[in-house]
């Protein structure tokens, strides 16, 4: 089935019907508000991204245009053969930590698969007993979305924090995000970037008094939704829980699995801040991202708004 809203390179399209007027759709008159407004329902399926988070990949293209699942022999082909090397355009170093993180080639991609079913489960049982507690059936159960600064990434998947709606529970309930919850169980990455990172920090990101060293540590120490997302993870590590389990621990992070392995694969790409380097006025460039060791303090800053930080006092961090 389609998508609402489908991307096919730089055109997106959506599929859409005449909204609802009470239990019925709309006539010409009820769905027109005015000569520019119209009120429209969707014809086919949203699909979502979650923000804040990273979970490994069920499935993805190796160097081409084809998904194939992460239990398929192509990819442990692809890793045992050294393939996964060729042409990827990163400097020794990082090329020497992803070696290292591998370890034995022939592991990595069930390693990936494993985990990545654990996250799809541990999010199926959160939805399930969140549909179970209320009572609700799912053509009547709703969700609530809270958005960052971009509604929509290249896929045309809706970008948010998802909710089981409040307004499901009797009496009302204020939970946590599936989001949150899957960093709590430990079977999500947290992957930060910047600036779609409310409701964890809520921000302008063209505020200057956000983009310079002194207010933006401001925010990020009065944050404190985006500080217990930091401490579920930090917990999770403590607990060996999910992606940290001693005995199989994640061995490449989603993000890492899909610059290796995607066509015209450029590297990573997002400059990076470690939040557990409060007061710092230093970004790291993309290849460096490694070098802050804990994931929940790597704060990553799409190119186009590394102008914005670094005219604000901001610095690039060259190598030692």
């Amino acid at each position: 089935m389609g998508k609402a809203i489908e991307v096919n390179g730089v055109v997106k399209q959506g599929h859409f019907r005449f909204g609802s007027h009470g239990a019925q759709a709309g006539s010409v008159n009820q769905i027109v508000h005015d000569g520019d407004t119209v009120t429209l329902k969707t014809a086919l399926n949203f699909s979502s991204r979650f923000l804040g988070i990273d979970t490994p990949e069920v499935s993805f293209n190796i160097r081409n245009d084809s998904f194939i699942s992460l239990g398929n022999a192509q990819w442990t082909q692809f890793f045992v053969s050294g393939a996964w090397q060729n042409d990827l355009p990163v400097p020794a170093d990082l090329m020497s930590f992803l070696v290292s993180r591998i370890g034995d080639p022939a592991e990595v991609a069930p390693n990936h698969f494993q985990h990545s079913q654990k996250a799809a489960k541990s999010l199926e049982a959160f939805i399930q007993a969140d549909l179970t507690e209320t009572g609700k059936t799912k053509e009547n159960f709703e969700f609530f979305l809270a958005f960052g600064y971009e509604i929509l990434d290249g896929y045309g998947r809706l970008l948010c924090y998802l909710h089981a709606d409040r307004k499901n529970f009797s009496p009302v309930q204020e939970k946590l995000s599936y989001n949150e919850l899957q960093l709590a169980s430990g079977t999500a990455v947290p992957y930060f970037i910047y600036p779609n990172i409310q409701p964890f920090l809520k921000i302008d990101p063209f505020q200057q008094e956000v983009s310079n060293p002194i207010g933006f540590w401001k925010k990020i120490d009065r944050a404190g939704r985006l500080q217990a997302a930091r401490n579920f993870v930090a917990t999770a590590r403590t607990e060996n829980k999910g992606i940290f389990d001693a005995a199989a621990p994640l061995r490449l992070l989603p993000y890492e699995l899909r610059f290796i392995a995607r066509k015209n694969t450029h590297g990573p790409d997002r400059y990076v801040i470690d939040l557990g380097n409060s007061g710092s006025n230093e970004i790291l460039k993309p290849e460096h991202y490694y070098k802050i060791q804990n994931y929940e303090d790597r704060l990553f800053i799409p190119k186009e708004f590394v102008p914005l930080f670094t005219s604000n006092g901001w610095v690039i961090q060259e190598p030692t």
